[in-house]
């Protein structure tokens, strides 16, 4: 299995090109990096030359130090996350082992490395993997926090946490700490030592948060702690939010929005866990063992605390992953013991209904890897639908051979790469393509288009202007030259002629140039 372990390694940091930069997290995100290399300022983070504190900076450091290594590229984007995602399946092996019981580590780390949700963050320049690699490390020092050594570990990670997401994430480990503050005495843990540990993390986070509040004051405590994270929770960012379907007040609306706000995180669980999902009972076994009660806390109190949240998005719950794949390891492990004739009638009943769930997570999966202008564009998407239940199957019945693993386990890796590079094909690379067809030297104005494609900043390397209204972009095409994207079909003007378009969706994207600029050479 560990040859197995390598292979979800190497294959997280091949091709990371094949498909551009998704919206809209990933585009800001690149975009920001791009400006902080541009303007020499690391400490504040800037979109379109203004101040963006939607996040902390790790991320863009991380960034910044790989578009030096490797060129302003994809691949130099998504380096970290893939980096992240390598570590954490060491993590998980090395410490799932040492702890849980031989092959428990090895496998969580399996189950966690081929969890639908992990093969896609592995492949994204967002945050969201580093930041389930540090709260991971975060947590496993605070169990291991007996000495010097694990405090530093565990007080340098939560601090990185803090820097990748904000406080969300101190603040989950200090509930983690209070609520098993007796389980972790009893295991030798000193609150001396769990104190040391959070005056590193305010150490090693806080003198960017004070800098940048001294610079910016009230701009960043109102943006980032009061909007991005108090009002975010509350269902502020009305974009994710599931209180505009509640506000309608009819009754279907309610109804929906109240499913929606209950049971999102259930489906995210079941379609992106999928690896995991059919052993879940692990989440309310009753056992006396004192780490799985603490892994199982961990797990609950990050997926009771984002479903409490009225803002829902998938990735949320992310960090919850690798304490459930240690779990699901651990039983695992410990079935391969047992013989089949040694289960009991209930445990089979179980084991059936989680076959079931398991088969038709793999069906949904397949089902959308078999849409057909997705495998048309990438033929290897395919593999995604022979894969999954392939590989699902294998690593829920752990008596199943090794080449079922194995066979199933290459075709997800190769299938998510079509996947990911067909929908890149058809829901992005449209406009990007038509967004670089003005020459480098123009700007390119974006008029009533929406959500607005950030990723464009990055590869435009600033030529691009959001304007919400046709009158200030046709304008600003007169006095500057520049080019005009919109959704407009009655853009045009006397000034400006259609030289473009590009349908994605249903949506018709037109390209405009200014008139008077056709008949002009270009400037040497």
């Amino acid at each position: 299995m560990r040859w197995l372990l390598w292979l979800c390694i190497v294959a997280a940091l091949i091709d990371l090109r094949a498909f551009g930069l998704t919206d809209l997290d990933e585009g800001f995100y690149a975009s920001v990096a791009w400006e902080m290399r541009q303007s020499g300022d690391w400490r504040t983070p800037s979109f379109l030359g203004e101040p963006w504190f939607e996040k902390p900076p790790l991320l863009y450091w991380l960034m910044l130090g790989s578009m030096r290594l490797f060129g302003e590229n994809e691949f130099a984007l998504r380096l970290p996350s893939a980096l992240m995602y390598a570590l954490t399946i060491l993590l998980l092996a090395w410490w799932g082992n040492r702890r849980l019981g031989a092959g428990a580590g090895s496998w969580a780390a399996l189950l966690f490395a081929l969890a639908p949700l992990s093969l896609i963050l592995a492949r994204l320049a967002i945050t969201d993997m580093v930041l389930a690699f540090f709260l991971t490390l975060a947590v496993i020092a605070l169990w291991e926090a007996r000495g010097l050594g694990w405090s530093l570990i565990g007080g340098v990670a939560l601090g990185l946490a803090f820097l990748t997401k904000g406080p969300f994430g101190l603040g989950l480990v200090g509930l983690l700490y209070l609520w098993n503050a007796r389980t972790l005495c009893a295991q030798g843990v000193r609150f001396r030592w769990v104190l040391l540990a959070l005056v590193v993390a305010l150490l090693t986070a806080l003198p960017w948060y004070v800098g940048v509040y001294l610079q910016h004051g009230g701009a960043f405590f109102n943006e980032f702690v009061v909007k991005q994270n108090l009002l975010r929770f509350a269902g502020g960012d009305t974009a994710h939010s599931v209180l505009p379907l509640i506000q309608r007040g009819d009754v279907g609306g309610i109804i929906a929005g109240v499913a929606v706000y209950l049971l999102f995180y259930v489906v995210v669980l079941w379609l992106g866990g999928l690896s995991m999902v059919g052993w879940t009972s692990v989440l309310w076994a009753r056992e006396d063992d004192p780490l799985r009660l603490y892994l199982r806390r961990w797990a609950w109190l990050v997926f009771g605390l984002f479903t409490l949240s009225f803002t829902k998005l998938p990735a949320y719950i992310f960090p919850m992953f690798p304490a459930l794949a240690l779990l699901v390891g651990a039983r695992v492990a410990q079935a391969r013991l047992v013989s089949a004739g040694d289960s009991a009638q209930r445990g089979q009943l179980m084991r059936r209904a989680g076959t079931l769930v398991v088969l038709l997570g793999a069906a949904v999966w397949a089902s959308i890897a078999l849409y057909r202008p997705l495998w048309e564009g990438a033929p290897w998407a395919v593999a995604l639908a022979l894969g999954m239940p392939l590989a699902m199957l294998a690593l829920y019945r752990p008596a199943a051979p090794s080449w079922m693993r194995t066979a199933g386990a290459l075709a997800l890796l190769i299938g998510w790469n079509g996947a990911l590079a067909g929908y890149d094909r058809l829901a992005l690379r449209p406009v990007r393509d038509l967004a670089l067809k003005p020459p480098p030297y123009r700007t390119l104005i974006l008029c009533r288009v929406h959500p607005g494609y950030p990723s464009l900043q990055f590869y435009r390397r600033g030529a691009y202007l959001p304007v919400g209204d046709p009158a200030t972009a046709q304008a600003q095409m007169i006095q500057t030259g520049a080019y005009c994207l919109t959704t407009d079909p009655d853009f045009g003007s006397d000034a400006a002629i259609r030289i473009g378009q590009a349908e994605v969706f249903g949506r018709t994207f037109y390209l405009f140039a200014p008139k008077y600029i056709q008949s002009q050479p270009k400037p040497p």
